[in-house]
């Protein structure tokens, strides 16, 4: 019984992380993009594309989300919402 509970917990913990991870990830891109015509769309200009910034990106994609493309001048958009 105890091991089903550590595993409960353990899973429970993971599920926390990850939505603690979409949401800073989703927050990283409303703060630090320019918004678009199109809504919850942001250009991520290149001076702002580091690792973590690329990370926060492939995360939201990964899960559906967010999608995102390639702008003008090394930019990249990307269009939150739900994509699964």
């Amino acid at each position: 019984m105890s091991k089903l509970l550590d595993e409960l917990a353990r899973q429970q913990a993971d599920d926390r992380a990850h939505r603690i991870a979409t949401m800073a990830a989703e927050e990283l891109i409303r703060t630090e993009g320019i918004t678009t015509n199109a809504p919850d769309e942001f250009e991520i200009t290149s001076d702002l594309l580091d690792d973590h910034m690329f990370d926060c990106i492939a995360h939201l994609c990964d899960t559906g989300n967010a999608k995102s493309c390639d702008g003008m001048d090394g930019a990249i958009i990307v269009q939150l919402g739900y994509f699964t």
